[in-house]
């Protein structure tokens, strides 16, 4: 059923664009590329590169399809094993722009994201042999899908004169896990 609500709200994204023609939405629609720092959890940090394509709805409300690649590593448990997660997501978002000027945009937006990961984990195992007792970190892969919801805001700048913007992005995504994203982006209408 979300999935299904999630399809919805782009698809009336996408016909509602016909309806709205002022200043602000003259465009067909604006075309994201970002790159970003992410981190999974403490101690597992790493990029995601990140690419969007949204449409007006309203002069207030924008709905957008992305899609995010995010590779993150490190050592958060034990330095014996690297843990790694890998993960690709298609997203769908709404936004709501309480500031849109000539030549700044403020975004806050909620979405849904469907992934699919390969992560690496290792977790204590703990076995006692008399009264000694010995820990080993045993490894665990796993590949699936996961889906989630996310929590955004961004900040653009217009550049006077052009089609190219400029900003940056912060977001909380739950696809496969908890996964904070901070970074910039590069924008072009047409």
């Amino acid at each position: 059923m979300k999935r299904v609500l999630t399809i919805l709200f782009f698809l009336v994204a996408i016909s509602s664009q016909a309806q709205f023609n002022n200043n602000f939405t003259d465009n067909f629609g604006n075309v994201k590329l970002g790159a970003a720092y992410v981190q999974d959890f403490p101690g597992l940090g790493g990029y995601g590169i990140m690419g969007e394509f949204s449409v007006n709805m309203s002069d207030r409300l924008e709905g957008a399809i992305g899609i995010k690649r995010m590779n993150m590593q490190g050592y958060p448990r034990t330095n014996a094993v690297q843990e790694y997660t890998r993960a690709s997501t298609i997203d769908f978002n709404i936004f709501f722009l309480p500031v849109r000027t000539e030549a700044h945009i403020i975004r806050i937006g909620a979405g849904y994201s469907f992934s699919s990961y390969n992560i690496r984990r290792s977790y204590p195992l703990t076995t006692t042999i008399g009264i000694e007792k010995q820990t080993s970190w045993p490894i665990q892969d796993k590949k699936s899908g996961s889906s989630g919801v996310s929590v955004i805001a961004e900040y653009e700048y217009l550049i006077a004169n052009s089609n190219i913007s400029v900003g940056i992005r912060v977001a909380l995504y739950k696809a496969y896990d908890r996964v904070s994203y901070i970074g910039p982006f590069v924008g072009m209408r047409f």
